[in-house]
């Protein structure tokens, strides 16, 4: 039996510095709200490594999870 393997691929991690400036961009020059979305909703490890460039990929990343769940259910 032959077990087939996919090559791991590292997922990209932002700076703070620049998940801020795109996310003051995305949220038109709101530093506060750049700062809490960083700070509270972006996708990071327990090293603080962020994964997430603006609240667009954290709306993707959620979209995926749902659609994900949803697939293994039938559709009523």
């Amino acid at each position: 039996m032959q077990i087939q393997t996919q090559p791991i691929v590292k997922p990209k991690t932002y700076s703070q510095d620049d998940a801020f400036e795109a996310s003051v961009k995305y949220f038109n020059g709101d530093d506060l709200a750049a700062r809490v979305w960083i700070n509270k909703y972006a996708l990071k490890d327990s090293e603080g490594n962020l994964y997430e460039l603006t609240p667009n990929d954290m709306h993707r990343r959620i979209a995926k999870e749902i659609a994900r769940i949803e697939s293994r259910y039938p559709n009523p």
